[in-house]
């Protein structure tokens, strides 16, 4: 158990927690609302996690329940015990970096574990290929879904949205009505990472089922209204987004076995458009600019992952002539000992 020696005279854990996030994070660092909620999910679990361990109440934690070996164990936990990536637990450890650094530049009594847990090293990862869907995968998860419901519906239209547009999934869960603009050119303002605005260019049949669930809502277009709402009328969130994925994409893997081998997510429909873009022959360049990636480096990987399209590149080079070659047995002529040899 580590042993950690706190003065009388140090600020609150709580406080510094309160001030990072209201202050710091915001209004000292401008940054943008996307990496502000997920820094602030990485911070709800660890205080959970922190006030479980010490048998705690959240309210309660200080710095001496939030120490080198807590972050340690977290970490731990996260892969072990929640199954999450070493890039999630990455991000994780990035949210704790930033805040002990933080603090360490106000609360010179508590330097010391600021600089330990600041030295915690992330976990190098490896570039293993993304999962993606084919089309005929994508129209079977959309088919699976019953929308003789309204929420069938809505799941509908949010799936073919990510597919469509390559939204990620906090990107899908901040659409407002006023991101729509249904006369032509129908089109779909997205506001992506590092506030980063994109237009996403929309299918008329798409922005036709668009009006139509607007006018359900009794709502329109210039409306800062949220598109997508859960059943308790509030704005989904991404992990909303995430389990409506997950749960059509369990129910479309009964009746097509080859998904169940998939990791499917959000994330995942957002590769199966890069991808089909790329198949359908537009240019990296189209593709970057359509996904909202900064570099077209982070585009480049789908054209690694993409093997069918490798296939076909294989097929129009001229083979090499092959060396013709004998049988065998006609190397031998005593066949007989060369089977008793085996």
């Amino acid at each position: 158990m580590e042993l950690i020696m706190i003065p009388q005279t140090t600020g609150s854990f709580t406080h510094y927690v309160q001030s990072y996030f209201g202050d710091y994070l915001t209004a000292q660092r401008d940054l943008s609302p996307h990496t502000v909620l997920s820094y602030r999910d990485a911070f709800k679990l660890f205080l959970n996690f922190a006030a479980h361990q010490s048998k705690t109440p959240v309210a309660n934690i200080g710095f001496e329940h939030a120490g080198t070996d807590t972050v340690l164990t977290f970490l731990e936990d996260l892969e072990k015990n929640r199954k999450c990536t070493v890039r999630t637990r990455n991000a994780r450890l990035a949210a704790l970096h930033g805040f002990y650094r933080y603090v360490a530049t106000r609360e010179p009594q508590v330097l010391e574990l600021c600089q330990r847990i600041s030295a915690i090293p992330v976990k190098r990862t490896q570039n293993s290929p993304a999962d993606y869907l084919e089309y005929d995968e994508v129209v079977h998860v959309l088919g699976s879904i019953d929308c003789s419901t309204q929420w069938g519906k809505r799941d509908h239209l949010l799936i073919q949205l990510l597919f469509e547009t390559g939204l990620r999934a906090q990107e899908a869960a901040s659409l407002k009505a006023s991101s729509l603009r249904l006369s032509k050119p129908c089109q779909l303002r997205v506001l992506g990472k590092g506030r980063r605005e994109r237009i996403c260019p929309l299918r008329a049949a798409t922005a036709v089922r668009l009006r139509r669930c607007l006018e359900e809502r009794g709502l329109t277009p210039d409306q800062d209204a949220p598109l997508f709402v859960s059943t308790r009328g509030i704005a989904l969130t991404r992990y909303g987004v995430l389990r409506i994925v997950q749960r059509h994409a369990r129910r479309a893997a009964k009746t097509m076995p080859a998904l169940s081998s998939k990791r499917i997510g959000a994330h995942t429909f957002r590769h199966a458009a890069a991808v089909h873009l790329l198949r359908s022959g537009n240019d990296i360049s189209v593709v970057r600019s359509w996904l909202g990636h900064v570099s077209v480096e982070t585009t480049h990987q789908y054209t690694e992952i993409d093997f069918q399209t490798k296939r076909k590149a294989l097929e129009a080079c001229q083979p090499i002539p092959q060396a013709p070659q004998k049988a065998a047995w006609k190397k031998d002529p005593d066949l007989i000992a060369w089977l008793e040899a085996l």
